[in-house]
């Protein structure tokens, strides 16, 4: 049956069937610009790290849906292989910082670490943005990052049924996702001119945070229909329009470009999308740019391999350094060589991390294969 108003037959194109490695690229310009805000203060700009990986998790995800659409279960194998890319390293941190450190080292354990485990309840469950929409950030930052590991899982229980019910009614998928675009821009100026959220809401919420992963899953959309190489210069062009809109709020109005600024947690978060969707669809449409290349190259590809793992224990290995006293002492006031060794450390355990547990449960099969 052809594509009409109503009804859509998806392409037998699977964008996604050999892997995209300039993804893998994105993806450590993202964790390292997360590292680089957490431990470099310089970089206060570097959060916009976290609306990339949105963007890329809206791409990503709505083309494992599609070109998974159809087959036999759909829903369990999605949340199968979420739960095993995500759970056990998260869990295990989780782990370590709620039950071990906490029993073999009482004396690390800080009030504001025993404020933590009180209210472990939102880590375990996936609602730690909830809880720091309602009560601010917590005083112990060693697991600050985990909101947007919340609001990632949130999206993942949410946006199997949207493809399962709206994919084969393409119009109908397009129409809600540019409207999830448009009501994230209003939930945020909704919960800061009625409800007077604070800026932490704006930023750590779903609904607020919509608009990348939105993007995101239109841009996987226009990539299946071969659309994106005929406007590369285009994407181009707007992302470098975008950026020197950014530029000029930030001399013009003189403030530094952070989530916490009432101009940028309204409409700032909306121009990072933006900018990180063409910088994604220049990736994937333009293979002989430099850029492409440059996304291809094996540190970056290597860096992105283990971007999920550093992005969980940077900031935990960040902090337990720091409560090591020598070390402290040692380091106390020297920002630069703390952020290397931090650095360093965490490239390691992310390998071993991946190595040594996470592949081991991503190489395993469903139980129905088992059997066979």
């Amino acid at each position: 049956m052809p594509p009409n108003s109503t009804s859509y037959v998806p392409d037998n194109k699977k964008l996604l069937t050999h892997k995209l490695a300039a993804l893998d690229g994105l993806r450590a310009v993202a964790i390292l610009l997360v590292l680089a805000y957490h431990f470099l203060p310089s970089f206060s700009f570097a959060w916009v790290g976290v609306d990339l990986f949105f963007v890329l998790s809206g791409f990503l995800i709505t083309g494992k849906l599609v070109e998974a659409s159809g087959a036999a279960h759909y829903f369990r194998n999605f949340y199968v292989k979420r739960i095993k890319r995500i759970v056990p390293l998260y869990f295990s941190v989780l782990l370590l910082f709620f039950v071990l450190v906490p029993q073999l080292l009482p004396g690390f354990i800080t009030s504001s670490w025993h404020a933590l485990i009180n209210k472990q309840i939102y880590y375990w469950t996936f609602t730690a943005n909830i809880d720091d929409a309602l009560h601010g950030w917590p005083a112990n930052i060693s697991l600050i990052h985990c909101w947007s590991l919340a609001c990632e899982m949130q999206f993942y229980l949410l946006w199997p049924w949207v493809i399962y019910v709206l994919y084969p009614k393409l119009p109908w998928l397009i129409s809600l996702l540019l409207a999830g675009c448009v009501a994230a821009l209003f939930c945020r100026m909704y919960l800061s001119n009625v409800f007077n959220a604070p800026a932490v809401a704006r930023y750590v919420l779903l609904p607020c945070r919509l608009d990348a992963f939105c993007m995101g899953a239109l841009l996987y959309l226009a990539a299946q229909k071969q659309l994106l190489q005929r406007y590369t210069t285009r994407l181009m062009i707007l992302a470098g329009l975008v950026l020197l809109a950014v530029l000029m709020i930030v001399l013009l109005q003189k403030l530094p470009w952070h989530f916490g600024q009432q101009g940028v947690n309204q409409f700032g978060f909306t121009l990072n999308a933006l900018f990180w969707s063409c910088v994604l669809a220049v990736t994937i449409a333009g293979e002989e740019m430099f850029w492409h290349r440059w996304m291809k190259s094996n540190w970056l590809v290597w860096t992105g391999k283990y971007s999920y793992g550093m992005y969980v224990l940077h900031l935990p290995v960040y902090f337990l350094l720091g409560r090591i006293s020598w070390f402290a002492a040692a380091v106390k006031d020297k920002t630069l060589p703390m952020a290397v060794i931090a650095l360093v450390i965490t490239c390691i355990c992310s390998w071993l991390s991946y190595q040594l547990l996470e592949k081991r449960f991503l190489t395993l099969k469903p139980v129905n294969e088992c059997a066979r």
